[in-house]
């Protein structure tokens, strides 16, 4: 029986060190990020290794032959985030930007969780409940926009995060009407609002204006042809999966 017991016992004790071996094994797999290793290289302005590793991770091999011309910055606290999470964001100058997230696995070690891809210039990003907002500049010129700067809502994915909402903030476009040039120009505000199904409260004010060539950079020489602001408010869909329009109104 004595041996019986002892048996079941070294059993025991074999399963533990294998079932203690596996968590070793998962906190050191090779998409783990030392989140001191991280700021000391940013400190120091020596990039370049710790690009390489997010590179790798989000699995954009194809941006290694250019990693010396990649900015790189890394926010420590994404506001409204409420699990420890960190965030790299890395850009091409005129080119790409994007966004890795990294979830907390110890207090010293993070793991790669979520790419936000396809980014325009990145100004500022939040979590709004389950979603991640992005504030953006678009420095390309467009034949829509001549400026532009907008706000695109990501929801989770598997390993991405899903643009589902887009709405400028500011935007600025030339175009033609009856062979009369005119500068169309937008301002929105946003806000959120509570409840338990995700809002968004958008107050857009447009202004169309005729222009010459002599006063299309000086807004207050241009003629004011029209003035219109509206209220739209954009409630979550869980069946469709986006936020749809469910109330709109012109205020004057």
């Amino acid at each position: 029986m004595n041996k019986f017991i002892n048996l079941l016992g070294f059993l025991l004790i074999i399963n533990l060190l294998i079932f203690c071996n596996l968590l070793v094994n998962q906190y050191n797999h090779k998409d783990l990020l030392s989140i001191s290793y991280a700021k000391t290289a940013i400190h120091n302005n020596d990039n370049y290794n710790l690009i390489l590793s997010i590179l790798k991770d989000t699995n954009k091999n194809n941006l290694i032959k250019y990693a010396d011309y990649i900015e790189l910055n890394i926010v420590e606290s994404i506001p409204n985030d409420t699990e420890n999470k960190i965030a790299f964001t890395l850009s091409l100058p005129e080119q790409v930007s994007f966004i890795a997230i990294y979830s907390k696995i110890s207090d010293t070690n993070y793991k790669f969780e979520y790419l936000v891809d396809d980014l325009a210039c990145i100004n500022d990003f939040y979590f709004y409940k389950n979603f991640l907002v992005v504030d953006q500049t678009d420095t390309n010129s467009s034949n829509e926009f001549s400026k532009r700067e907008f706000f695109e809502v990501f929801i989770k994915g598997d390993t991405i995060l899903k643009s589902i909402f887009q709405q400028n903030i500011y935007s600025e476009k030339i175009f033609k009407n009856n062979n009369t040039t005119c500068k169309e120009v937008e301002k929105a505000s946003i806000d959120y609002l509570s409840g338990n199904i995700p809002k968004i409260l958008c107050i857009i004010t447009t202004i169309t204006y005729n222009v010459n060539s002599s006063s299309l950079n000086f807004e207050n020489k241009l003629e004011k042809i029209s003035e219109i602001t509206r209220k739209e408010i954009y409630s979550w869909n869980d069946s469709q999966d986006k936020f749809i329009l469910s109330k709109e109104e012109i205020i004057r």
